[in-house]
């Protein structure tokens, strides 16, 4: 191996660890106010978070989730919490969801409110005044976030709009004229996000995949297949994968295809079980491309839960889903083109059976963790460690891959100079 390709691997190495260990950050940590906001095409939803001991000083309302205190914290934000067209006519201000609960760091009051502008008003200029807390603590104050703007600027990462505090109560937020073009490329940009981001998905896919160089033989993994078998293999498998997360996308943005959230998640999990122990003795042989669409329509359900939290309008649906769709693709075609050298060079050692079970264990680990998790809601920091050992056989993946390839490519080339040099 040359010197650059163990440079080239070693940085492959690094980044990919740095990657693997980083942590999302806390959803709200500091004593100020959030207002998080969600551009769509007919109205603005905002995600609200306020301290509760700063709530409970300012308003002295009890804190509770009885329905005496919730009915006073949503007439409190519905109050304190106006927002106007740019001429200064009122827009709807309606609280749907609150509740007092402890997600990161101190307990803070949590609300979701739908913003909807008067008839014929762009819902994408408008100015906010926010009164809540910040009258009666003049220190406190509330720091507006666009979080999501499909056919805008920020696309799908966070924004910081500005600040309102005591005297200074309003904040005009312009997010200029939609673009058709913008959409499409943050919501490719959010399905790639999304996958990357979706240790359970890329380990289900991953699962099916690691058999597919092998033939089932008397209940086990034996012969290995031609490179060209395994190959077909491959592409049935996320060729009928993608067939089945993309029926279930556009059935729920056009059909309403929606189920609760936590079904679908434990079905996930469950997915991703069954494709591990799959990996370790075959429990489906041959199945392999119907087994990746059935759970693909599951999944798919879970890509959708995000789609639909856009709240793009159906005037925009489809092409947030087109490119939504196509950001998971592009990473599914990566994944493909990593892991498929890996699996083809190494199926023919014996190497290969401790090298895919190891992975399948870890897998399955993980799926048990996820399981634990999403039924009852225990286990966090066992979930985070499963995620980082997920991102952990993606790296060993890519760094196998890259080494078996360059190591195969060298050969071949040391082998063809000899050729040329015995010619001579």
């Amino acid at each position: 191996m040359t010197r650059f390709t163990r440079m080239a691997l070693a940085a492959v190495i690094y980044f990919a660890s740095q990657l693997a260990l980083v942590s999302p950050a806390a959803a709200h940590l500091t004593p100020n106010s959030e207002v998080g906001l969600t551009i769509g095409a007919e109205d603005v939803r905002a995600d609200i978070i306020i301290p509760q001991s700063e709530y409970m000083v300012a308003t002295s309302h009890s804190a509770g989730n009885d329905r005496q205190s919730l009915s006073r914290a949503r007439a409190y934000i519905e109050d304190r919490f106006k927002v106007f067209t740019p001429q200064g006519t009122p827009w709807s201000v309606r609280v749907d969801f609150v509740e007092f609960a402890q997600r990161a760091g101190p307990p803070d009051l949590h609300a979701a409110a739908v913003l909807t502008p008067p008839s014929g008003a762009s819902p994408r200029n408008f100015v906010a005044e926010w009164h809540a807390v910040v009258d009666e603590l003049p220190s406190h104050f509330a720091l507006f976030v666009i979080r999501h703007d499909m056919a805008g600027v920020s696309g799908a990462g966070p924004q910081i709009a500005g600040a309102v505090r005591s005297g200074a109560a309003r904040i005009v937020i312009d997010v200029g004229g939609a673009s058709k073009w913008r959409e499409f490329r943050n919501t490719v940009k959010l399905g790639i996000d999304h996958i990357i981001g979706g240790y359970d998905h890329l380990m289900f896919l991953l699962a099916l995949l690691l058999p597919a160089p092998l033939a089932a033989s008397a209940g086990r993994w034996a012969t290995v297949r031609d490179w060209r078998s395994t190959v077909r293999s491959i592409v049935s498998v996320v060729t009928a994968f993608t067939i089945g997360h993309s029926l279930s996308l556009i059935g729920a943005t056009s059909g309403g295809w929606l189920l609760p959230v936590q079904p679908v998640e434990i079905a996930i999990a469950m997915s991703v079980f069954m494709s591990t122990a799959h990996a370790v003795r075959p429990l489906f042989p041959g199945y392999e491309p119907v087994v990746a669409g059935g759970f693909g329509l599951i999944h798919g359900l879970a890509f959708a839960t995000l789609v639909a939290d856009l709240h793009l309008g159906s005037a925009v649906a489809p092409l947030a889903l087109l490119g939504f769709n196509l950001g998971i693709e592009i990473v599914q075609l990566v994944i493909v083109l990593v892991a498929m050298p890996a699996l083809i060079l190494l199926a023919p050692y014996r190497y290969y059976h401790p090298f895919r079970t190891g992975l399948a264990v870890v897998g399955m680990g993980a799926a048990v963790v996820w399981l634990i998790n999403r039924a009852f809601g225990v286990g966090d920091g066992f979930m985070r460690i499963a995620e980082q050992a997920i991102a952990a056989i993606a790296v060993i993946l890519a760094v196998v891959s890259i080494a078996l390839v360059a190591s195969h490519w060298l050969r071949r080339c040391v082998l063809r100079l000899r050729a040329v040099g015995q010619g001579h």
